[in-house]
C-alpha cells in the first residue's frame, strides 16, 4: 500500500494534526516543529504529548517526518549560523524523541562561496559533534535544486556526507529538486538513469523518502519553484511512473505543491492517487 501525504501545520496543537490528515486522505505526513523561519521552539505541553503519543500508537497515519527550519546551515562558515545550527538540531531532536518520532529532513546547507569541499567538511563534522544527541534517530538528507553555493544537488555530495558522518543517515528525493538539478525524472529513460546512478552510489535502501513536486523550473535550471502535481515541467505521465515505480512505489511520499489557490492539497493527494496502477 501507498504511503502519501502532505506536510501539514501544527499551529492548531500537535495532535491535531491526525484529524487533519484523515480528512485529507493522507496515511503519512510531514511537519515543522516551529516556525521553520525562526530559531525559537515554542514546548508543547505535557497533555500535548501524550495524546500525540496516544494518537501516534493507533491511527494508521506513519511515518512522521519532521522537517528542519529553513535558518539551519550545517555547511556554514559563518561560526554564529553554524553555531545556532547545531543548537536547532539538538532542541529538534528532543523534539523528536518527545514524539517518539524517528525522521529530521534537513537541507545539507550553503558553503556561501566558500567552497564545497568546506562545506561538505562542515556538514560531516556537525553531524558527527551531534551523534549523541541523534541516537536512536535517523538525519534524511534532502536533494536540493542546485542553486549557487548549496551542496546536495548532486548524489556525490550525498555519498561524501553518509560515508563520512558517523550519523545514520538516509536520503530524502525532491522531484522539483532533482529535475531542476539536472535529474531527469520526468522521462522513462531519465528516472531508470537516476535510480540507476543512485543505487550504485549510495543504495536505494537509503532513500527513505520523496517529496512530490512538480517543477516551474526547466530541467538543469537550478531553480527551487515547486509546482502542482502534473502542471508544471515533470508533468503527469513522469509522476505516473513515479509513484508505480517498482523501486519508489514502498517509500512514503509527501507533497510540498504551492499554496496559491490553484489547487488544494487535497486535490493534489487526489491527482496523485489517480495515478497509482494505471502504468
Amino acid at each position: 500500500m501507498h504511503r502519501l501525504g502532505v506536510h501539514l501545520s501544527i499551529a492548531k496543537g500537535i495532535s491535531r494534526i491526525f484529524d487533519l490528515a484523515k480528512s485529507l486522505g493522507c496515511n503519512c505526513t510531514q511537519i515543522f516543529s516551529h516556525s521553520p523561519r525562526s530559531w525559537k521552539f515554542p514546548i508543547p505541553t505535557e497533555e500535548e504529548v501524550k495524546e500525540f503519543r496516544r494518537r501516534y500508537r493507533s491511527e494508521d497515519i506513519r511515518p512522521i517526518f519532521i522537517h528542519q527550519s529553513y535558518l539551519v546551515n550545517l555547511a556554514s562558515p559563518n561560526k554564529e549560523v553554524y553555531q545556532r545550527s547545531l543548537e536547532s538540531i539538538k532542541r529538534e531532536a528532543e523534539f523528536a524523541k518527545l514524539l517518539g518520532l524517528r525522521y529530521i529532513v534537513i537541507h545539507p546547507g550553503s558553503h556561501l562561496g566558500k567552497g564545497e569541499k568546506l562545506g561538505l567538511k562542515n556538514i560531516v563534522n556537525a553531524l558527527d559533534s551531534l551523534s549523541d544527541h541523534l541516537d536512536g534517530l535517523e538525519i534524511l538528507l534532502e536533494t536540493t535544486a542546485g542553486a549557487r553555493n548549496i551542496i546536495g544537488s548532486r548524489f556525490e555530495h550525498l555519498t561524501y556526507i553518509i560515508e563520512n558522518s558517523v550519523v545514520a543517515c538516509g536520503v530524502a528525493f525532491d522531484t522539483c529538486h532533482l529535475y531542476s538539478a539536472g535529474y531527469d525524472v520526468s522521462s522513462e529513460e531519465g528516472l531508470e538513469d537516476t535510480l540507476r546512478s543512485f543505487d550504485s552510489m549510495i543504495g536505494i535502501k537509503k532513500l527513505k523518502l520523496i517529496h512530490l513536486n512538480d517543477s516551474k523550473g526547466e530541467l538543469g535550471s537550478n531553480i527551487d519553484r515547486h509546482e502542482h502535481i502534473g502542471l508544471g515541467r515533470i508533468g503527469l505521465e513522469g509522476f505516473r511512473r513515479v509513484v508505480n515505480h517498482r523501486h519508489l512505489k514502498d517509500k512514503p511520499m509527501i507533497l510540498e505543491t504551492p499554496m496559491d489557490g490553484k489547487r488544494s492539497d487535497k486535490e493534489n493527494l487526489d491527482v496523485v492517487k489517480s495515478l497509482i496502477g494505471s502504468l
